[in-house]
């Protein structure tokens, strides 16, 4: 067992690959998230990509990355302390509430039971552990920071909450908050919103998905029986995606090229590229081939999002890329011979609405990976 610290008290960290891990025991009903904040000597951040959160999961600079498969009460950062730029001087480490408020009132830090940080070695030693363990009613908590001490990394836990969340954690640190009031739109400015839709306009959004995709069921099930050659099914697909999921011509754009790669489709909103599109023939039995063209063209150009389909079946991957691409499937739909209102429910996620909704997908991924 490494080092444990009281709130305020530092020790070394000798190591430069490091994890740092947050976990809390609060029941499945209370929903929490970490995030991290590369800092400067002003103690703010450069910019908007010196926060790490779950829609921002990796600096451009390579020496923080956010685990995109937690558990329910646990959050992980991988740290390689000498990719960190000269001018951050620290790593800030916290936790907030993404539950909203609700009738039974504001979720709090004080019901997350015992919260803990702790560093690990590549060997997943433990270096040193951090418990706090009285909490008030924020919504946020500071819990630690590896900050820089004459040429070398030590780490602080420190324990200090905020009341108002993480949009106000984040905007003390600099981070440009996009007010969702505010129709200008600020270049480079980061969404923090966890207010959702409710079940049941989540649940209205489906039932007219479902009756727009209902009308597309006959031409579905004569290309499929006719075996359509992959233009005509894009010709389909491209009526799919405009009269059912809602994207203008403008943000459906095909035979997009990066590196090599190609990608049949990117879909795009309010100019962000959010989602690779690969279509395939009418019926014709998805493989894996099928899936790393879909995956790859995302993972060099930072989407983290595929849709695969060949009309009838529509699968949803979560990209990343470390050493190699990995995909891994968040849902698989079937059209035929029905289309389910759960199914649509899932589809929505990658209508233009539910691509607005940020951190709605990643919330649906994360609960596959729990």
């Amino acid at each position: 067992m490494g080092i444990e610290l009281k709130q305020g008290a530092n020790t070394a960290i000798l190591d430069q690959n490091i994890a740092i891990a947050i976990g809390w025991n609060a029941d499945a009903s209370l929903e929490a998230d970490a995030s991290a904040f590369l800092v400067n000597a002003a103690g703010k951040v450069r910019n908007d990509q010196d926060f790490i959160f779950y829609n921002q999961t990796q600096t451009s600079c390579g020496g923080l990355l956010l685990d995109t498969t937690p558990t329910h009460a646990q959050r992980s950062f991988r740290v390689a302390l000498e990719r960190i730029p000269e001018d951050v001087i620290k790593l800030v480490f916290t936790v907030t509430i993404a539950t909203a408020p609700n009738a039974e009132g504001c979720p709090h830090c004080g019901m997350m039971g015992n919260i803990s940080i702790w560093a690990l070695n590549q060997e997943e030693v433990e270096l040193m552990r951090f418990d706090l363990k009285t909490m008030g009613k924020e919504r946020a908590l500071i819990l630690g920071e590896l900050y820089r001490y004459q040429g070398a990394w030590k780490f602080r836990a420190v324990g200090q909450g905020y009341n108002n969340g993480l949009d106000a954690l984040a905007t003390s640190f600099g981070v440009n908050i996009q007010n969702a009031a505010n129709s200008s739109k600020k270049e480079n400015a980061v969404e923090l919103t966890n207010r959702l839709p409710s079940k049941r306009d989540w649940t209205k959004r489906a039932v007219k998905l479902q009756q727009a995709l209902q009308k597309f069921l006959p031409q579905i099930n004569a290309a499929v029986a006719n075996n359509a050659n992959e233009s005509n099914t894009r010709m389909i697909l491209d009526r799919i995606l405009l009269d059912v999921f809602g994207y203008s011509m403008e943000e459906v754009k095909a035979e997009q090229k990066i590196q090599g790669r190609k990608a049949d489709y990117v879909l795009a909103v309010d100019e962000e590229d959010v989602i690779v599109g690969e279509s395939k023939r009418a019926g014709l039995k998805l493989s894996e081939k099928h899936v790393f063209q879909a995956t790859s063209y995302g993972a060099y150009s930072g989407i983290r999002w595929a849709l695969l389909t060949n009309l009838s079946t529509w699968q949803i991957y979560h990209i990343s890329m470390q050493n190699i691409v990995d995909a891994n499937l968040v849902f698989s739909v079937n059209l035929l011979p029905e289309i389910s209102l759960e199914d649509c429910e899932k589809l929505v996620l990658i209508s233009r609405f539910g691509m607005t909704q940020k951190g709605a997908l990643e919330k649906c991924w994360r609960k596959l990976t729990h």
